[in-house]
């Protein structure tokens, strides 16, 4: 049987599974380049982090049917967010709430790849339980490891804690277990692949992608400079699948009346979805920065934006238990 793709074998060639080019990109002008991080981090912060979070937008506060149908979800979730960041900081709790941002961004990069396996798997009819399993283990505990290997068994003063808290110091010999733990873990995985009768090539592509670039950029990047060298993939995946779900949603004649004007015209032109994107990005990361650096009462509430799209893609994206996601992402039964 012939690999089937999520949008198109060139689009996710590209964008889906090639995205992690992008982050091995990074890593060669940080660490080869010697690239100024300021321009790499702006590049990536306006041009490709906040024009995703605009693509959670266009496909919820924007949708009139969306307005009406989870009201409670978006602005409950918007108020909740925006609230959260401010109130920790006036409770003293300033490291604690950029510990937690690092921690939930990076689960948010994690569960999309998550989704994106899952989504490879059902397009392939690889959905054994016992596969199911062990691709989840697989793919969380090598993506979750590099960082805490870094930052909790080895370095955890890189991330404002106190050295004597790093688990070698803590428990000696904890990372002769880590790597136990790790190589057992790999010789499951291959030896599952060995005694396969058909390979799921687009998941495996993925997972050869975005591993090794995670286990590179935790080993030679400091945690300023992993943020976009994994996010990057992270949001040329997310534009891809929201362009596609909202090219599928948002061009039928019967889309402006049901759905609005806006998400309508931002859908039927790509030029016209990424200057939205821009603009909204420049609006709020431009001034988000420069007040963050004086107050931190307004990096707080900046926080919002982030925490309100990593919340309602937990909720938004549920494939399983959302039959007309299923079908606009065409995922409907053949």
């Amino acid at each position: 049987m012939n690999a089937r793709w999520i949008i198109s074998r060139p689009v996710d060639l590209a964008l889906v599974i090639g995205s992690s080019a992008a982050g091995y990109v990074y890593l060669a002008l940080t660490l080869l380049f010697h690239v100024p991080f300021s321009w790499l981090w702006w590049f990536w912060s306006v041009g490709l982090d906040g024009t995703h979070i605009f693509a959670t937008v266009s496909r919820t506060y924007l949708d009139r049917e969306e307005r009406r149908r989870n009201g409670g979800l978006l602005w409950g979730s918007l108020i909740v967010c925006f609230a959260a960041g401010p109130l920790m900081v006036l409770a003293g709790w300033k490291l604690i709430l950029a510990i937690f941002v690092g921690v939930w961004a990076y689960y948010h990069v994690v569960r999309q790849h998550y989704g994106f396996l899952m989504l490879y798997k059902v397009k392939n009819k690889d959905l054994s339980p016992s596969s199911n399993k062990l691709d989840t283990w697989f793919l969380a505990v090598m993506l979750t490891a590099p960082p805490f290997l870094r930052f909790f068994v080895r370095h955890p003063e890189e991330l404002g804690i106190p050295a004597r808290f790093a688990l070698n110091h803590v428990l000696p010999g904890s990372e002769a277990v880590f790597w136990t733990a790790l190589l057992v873990l790999a010789g499951l995985y291959a030896g599952r692949l060995a005694r396969e009768p058909r390979w799921n090539v687009p998941k495996l592509l993925l997972l050869l992608g975005i591993i090794p670039l995670h286990w590179l950029t935790f080993t030679f990047m400091s945690w300023k400079a992993a943020v976009p060298t994994v996010t990057i993939v992270h949001n040329l995946q997310y534009h891809a699948i929201v362009w596609f779900h909202n090219r599928n949603k948002y061009t039928a004649d019967s889309a402006v009346p049901r759905f609005g004007r806006i998400p309508v015209a931002v859908t039927r032109s790509l030029a016209l979805y990424l200057a939205a994107g821009l603009c909204f990005s420049l609006l709020y990361r431009v001034p988000g920065f420069a007040l963050g650096r004086v107050s931190d009462i307004a990096f707080g509430l900046f926080c919002g934006f982030g925490f309100t799209h990593y919340y309602l893609d937990s909720r938004i994206w549920r494939v399983r238990h959302d039959a007309s996601l299923r079908e606009t992402l065409r995922l409907a039964p053949a």
